[in-house]
């Protein structure tokens, strides 16, 4: 079948200059035994990752002239309105392989325990839930349904916010980068009321005490740092000896390990002082020398291996699942869901009784609340009265 020479129309013309995007191309008619009327309007179309405007032939169904002329009104209404562009034409699991490629990989963007819960969350809930639609029917109605159906099934409110998030960051990258030019379908997206799976779970003050004399003693400071000093568990095995400063009696949070991945704490507020308390002399006790500033405070001594040599550990999952889950469940007081982060909420609770919930949430480094990092002489007194108060509650006043 053969087609007409086009000829650019001066609305089409008009309609290609920047922030310019009202065309009105004309209907035209294909020769041969068959004719069909098309226009070849200006559309946004996806080139090596980037969005570039080509001219298109757009073919009509209508048959009869006037009902041509409707139908190209109704697609020229969505063209000049930004509607047919990228989000009708690409597939969203097209866009997720761009988005995982230019920015969940790409080195500085995320910490990797970040990186890994994007990978994880995109490649079990989000693709096989939109992967195969196209960009524009993944619409706020559909996460909505995809929402409710995540809740029906047992998800907890915390795992749908971070993939509502999660979808959020996405539309907003895809807007950035000229895939998407609407509003961001994921910003009016219904979680659902929050209906925690399990309630935290609350040691008492014998039960902690009992716990930590179980566990042996390298694993025992680990949670002791966690528990006394608000620490996350990444940032307590990535302390070094260069961050233990005996002179100020405080710990230096400038680092996170996190299963083999050594980087900057989660946020400018993470990077923090916090007293030691006791806990300076325990740290003295095994303090190798000056020599070892560079070397990591805390791994932990495995078993005899295959070549007869002890191993150390660093990996927060193996941890909890050689020392200090088993340790719980012979108390008989493990519940799911248990491990070293319970140390820290136990903290962050203590230290607001004892020093008042701003002071608590600066020890911990996750204060919403803009005040500066650099702790004054009051500051200080307050958080070292408050880590000697819970010492002294766990270890007795003789210790």
């Amino acid at each position: 079948m053969s087609s007409v020479l086009h000829t650019i129309s001066i609305a089409e013309l008009l309609g290609l200059g920047d922030g310019m995007r009202t065309q009105n191309p004309d209907i035209r008619l294909t020769k041969g035994a068959r004719p069909r009327f098309f226009i070849r309007p200006y559309v946004d179309k996806l080139i090596d990752g980037r969005v570039e405007r080509v001219q298109e032939r757009i073919y009509l169904r209508a048959t009869a002239k006037r009902l041509a002329i409707q139908e190209k009104n109704d697609i020229m209404a969505k063209i000049n309105h930004s509607k047919y562009v990228v989000q009708a034409q690409m597939s969203f699991g097209d866009f997720l392989d761009h988005y995982l490629k230019e920015y969940v990989r790409r080195p500085d963007n995320l910490g990797a325990g970040t990186r890994a819960r994007y990978e994880s969350q995109i490649k079990n809930h989000i693709r096989p839930a939109f992967g195969t639609l196209p960009m524009a029917r993944v619409t706020t109605k559909a996460m909505d349904e995809w929402m409710s159906d995540k809740a029906s099934a047992g998800m907890a409110w915390a795992g749908r916010m971070s993939l509502r998030n999660l979808m959020c960051g996405i539309f907003t990258q895809a807007r950035k980068w000229g895939w998407w030019q609407e509003v961001n379908p994921a910003l009016d997206v219904t979680v659902g009321k929050q209906r925690p799976v399990r309630e935290p779970a609350k040691l008492t003050t014998e039960q902690t005490i009992a716990l930590l004399a179980a566990l042996p003693e390298d694993v025992r400071l680990i949670c002791e740092v966690a528990l006394y000093c608000t620490c996350r568990i990444s940032e307590v095995l990535g302390l070094m000896w260069k961050h233990v400063d005996f002179e100020t009696g405080q710990l230096q949070i400038r680092q996170r390990w996190y299963r083999g991945d050594l980087d900057e704490v989660k946020t400018r507020k993470a990077r923090r002082n916090i007293p030691m308390g006791r806990l300076a002399a325990d740290l003295a006790a095994i303090y190798p020398g000056a020599e070892a500033a560079e070397r990591f405070v805390f791994s932990v001594q495995t078993h005899v291996g295959d070549w007869r040599q002890p191993g150390t550990c660093r990996d927060d999952r193996d941890l909890n699942q050689h020392f200090l889950r088993p340790a719980a469940m012979k108390l008989g007081v493990y519940v799911p869901g248990f491990g070293f982060h319970a140390f820290r909420r136990e903290a962050v609770t203590a230290h607001s009784q004892q020093a008042g919930p701003n002071q608590a949430q600066i020890m911990a480094g996750h204060s919403k609340a803009d005040m500066t990092q650099h702790y004054n002489l009051r500051d200080h007194a307050i958080q070292e009265a408050s880590v000697l108060a819970l010492q002294e509650k766990i270890r007795g006043a003789g210790a």
